[in-house]
């Protein structure tokens, strides 16, 4: 489990991630609130809705017209009238709440004792036999902890709870738990009283039901305000059941609001659409979770029963998670891949997906990085045999993803942006910067000045399952996306690949090794290098120091990227593997902004030095084809081609030409030399009867 359970110290305040969605419709559930109900961190607070979802208890006009019936209440009574009122404000306008049911009970005890308004609500809820308890059996399954503790708060007075068999300790005012206890509190609490066993009156100090006992419990004595406050030091509190104007509600966060000016770690279930059920919570400071409400809230209760199974066998719904996963991402819902990308987001759930006994294909790589589930859409195959148009979106997105447009299959500059809140497995979450120590940070001097600071443990996990699949072509297409990799991950990646048991194919091992030959080989920005020698050579002038460091700047070096042909999603493990379909190779040549001028004294050296880049350049486009030496330019400009200066100045001709400029300067200053030097290099001809040096 992330976290203890046992830990007493006062609960962090969660900053908001992305959400994960347990069943294919219902609502999402973010993974800071998963996890943290996983460590029996929170704390379910269960409204009316509860009660009335499955063992369909009266609504509030229900239980109303129930009690003034019972009561004998005129119709001409302020209670009826106002809850006339109500009603027709409830139809007119769509919003529940807008008088609330306190007040209603209140006007009521101006016309009748306590008791008899207690015992007509505790008659209007006795459930009808049999009464389906199963959505209270969901909630107690949420609130119970890895260690068994149960642990729930509900403003109902029914006691359907009682109804599950459980036999938990139960609480009622004035007698409640101290939160600040944790091993105190245990059990349901009913925070408003609790009707008897016969349901023929209130237990106790009676029900907290109109306006002046609300305003007693919340705001006068304040008792139940101080029993959520400390609630709050310790838990995450989650709402269900009720709507953001409920008289619980409203009493209990606008008393904190007013003591506090802030909440932190509050959601709540709220029917509608998302723009809507965060409006009604916000200004509450409450998370909203919003849902659709059709066919009697399914959605909601759908998902509060796939999260009870899970909270019932963590271990078994990460171990069918990740088993589903091993089929490849594509024959999944969003959803399904949504719940993979909740467990990697965690270490312990990195930690599983790696250890599979057998890991997820690398496939899902493509789901983890943006900038794959993002990608432009395109045809599979080459220019010559054209395969089907994919959109990869389609096949990785997440439940979480913003649709992207989608862009005309012949608009082959289409652009696709990724959106900033797009969730990427390799990029550090919270929980990641709270597991940050010394060695995953740079340092100013030391070992971690000299070497790349080490992965935070999560993705060093997943790292881990890289090496495990990165025999396969979706592995080394997708590093071949990226600019580099970390450096342990390179050397896992060599070591599995080259001394491991296991069989990888020969063109698989080439690309891996041409890619870390282009990482490890890539020195940035030629014109840094280039002004820092001239700023060096003018203030000391040239020594063999000056000739090594020109050489290393105009050395070339293999470009390893994506493959230009194959599409927007990776080689299928069946297909044939090509080299081309997996990476992209070209030889680089670092540019010279500005001339440097070389000392006749050096010129010697300098040749060689460059002699040696050439014969380089040679072998590297002999080993991706040699197609870079069929294009270099005449030594000797032609002039009646005008279009030739580009080509001269840039690439291998560029490197070829500066070496000649410098050898006719050394054949003029020293002929023997400059004979030796041609001598010395006996693949010469395969650039310079190419590059008409003979003319």
């Amino acid at each position: 489990m992330i976290g203890d359970a046992s830990d007493d110290s006062d609960f962090t305040a969660l900053p908001r991630g992305r959400n994960c969605d347990l069943s294919s419709d219902g609502p999402s559930i973010p993974d800071d609130l998963l996890w943290a109900r996983d460590q029996g961190r929170v704390i379910f607070f269960c409204g009316a809705g509860v009660s009335r979802a499955r063992a369909k208890l009266p609504d509030f006009f229900g239980l109303a017209e129930k009690v003034i019936s019972t009561l004998g209440v005129s119709k001409e009574s302020p209670a009826c009238r106002l809850i006339e009122e109500a009603r027709q404000i409830d139809d007119r306008v769509g919003v529940a709440g807008v008088i609330s049911a306190d007040r209603v009970f209140g006007l009521l005890e101006r016309e009748f004792l306590s008791r008899d308004i207690e015992a007509a609500v505790a008659g209007a809820l006795k459930p009808e036999a049999p009464c389906d308890v199963s959505a209270h059996k969901v909630l107690l399954d949420l609130a119970t902890g890895p260690d068994g503790t149960v642990r729930i708060v509900t403003t109902n007075f029914d006691r359907l709870f009682d109804e599950c068999s459980r036999q938990l300790q139960t609480w009622q005012p004035p007698r409640l738990p101290d939160p600040r206890r944790p091993a105190e509190l245990t059990g349901i609490v009913y925070l408003h009283g609790r009707v008897t066993p016969n349901y023929d009156g209130a237990e106790g100090d009676g029900f907290v039901l109109s306006s002046s006992e609300f305003g007693k419990a919340y705001l006068a004595d304040g008792w139940a305000t101080d029993f959520f406050r400390a609630i709050l030091g310790k838990f995450v509190v989650v709402f269900v059941g009720y709507t953001a104007d409920d008289p619980p509600v409203q009493y209990l966060l606008e008393a904190l609001t007013k003591a506090s000016g802030r909440i932190e770690n509050v959601y709540a279930f709220q029917s509608g659409d998302e723009s809507d059920a965060t409006a009604r919570w916000r200004h509450k400071g409450v998370n909203a979770i919003a849902y659709d409400p059709a066919n009697s809230h399914t959605a909601l209760w759908a998902t509060l029963e796939a999260w009870s199974a899970r909270a019932r066998n963590i271990d078994g719904w990460y171990n069918d998670v990740i088993d589903l996963a091993q089929r490849g991402p594509e024959p999944m819902m969003p959803h399904e891949r949504g719940q993979v990308a909740h467990i990697v987001s965690s270490y312990e759930g990195a930690k599983r997906f790696t250890e599979a006994a057998s890991p997820p294909p690398a496939n899902w790589l493509c789901v983890f990085d943006p900038y794959r589930r993002y990608e432009r859409p395109g045809h599979l195959g080459t220019m010559l045999e054209r395969g089907d148009y994919v959109d990869p979106f389609d096949l990785y997105c997440l439940d979480s993803d913003v649709a992207p447009a989608k862009p005309n299959p012949e608009d082959h500059y289409a652009r696709r942006d990724v959106p900033n809140e797009a969730w990427d497995a390799f990029s550090i979450n919270r929980l990641d910067r709270q597991a940050l120590n010394d060695e995953n940070v740079i340092a100013l001097r030391g070992h971690w000045a000299r070497n790349a600071p080490r992965l935070v443990p999560r993705i060093f996990q997943l790292a881990g399952w890289l090496t495990r699949v990165s025999d396969q072509p979706a592995a080394v297409w997708w590093a071949a996306h990226q600019s580099a990799l970390h450096p342990d991950i390179r050397d896992r990646i060599r070591w599995r690949l080259e001394r491991a048991d296991e069989a990888s194919a020969p063109e698989i091992r080439k690309a891996w090794r041409f890619l870390f030959e282009s990482w490890d080989s890539y020195r940035g920005e030629f014109h840094r290098g280039i002004y820092e020698l001239a700023a060096q050579v003018a203030k000391d002038g040239w020594d063999d120091t000056a000739v090594r460091q020109y050489a290393a700047i105009r050395k070339p070096y293999f470009s390893a990227g994506n493959a230009y042909w194959g599409g927007p999603k990776p080689p299928d493990d069946g297909a044939e593997i090509r080299l081309g379909n997996l990476i992209r190779l070209d030889v680089k040549y670092p540019e010279r902004h500005d001339p440097i001028n070389i000392p006749d004294g050096w010129l010697s050296q300098t040749v060689k030095a460059l002699r040696l880049n050439l014969e380089l350049a040679v072998a590297l486009e002999n080993e991706i084809g040699g197609y870079g030496l069929l294009s270099i330019s005449p030594i000797v400009a032609d002039e009646t081609v005008g279009d030739d200066q580009y080509e001269r100045s840039h690439g291998l001709s560029a490197h070829v030409i500066e070496y000649v400029v410098i050898l006719k300067r050394l054949v003029a200053l020293d002929p023997s030399a400059a004979k030796s030097e041609l001598s010395a290099w006996p693949i010469g001809d395969a650039v310079f009867n190419r590059s008409g040096f003979g003319r």
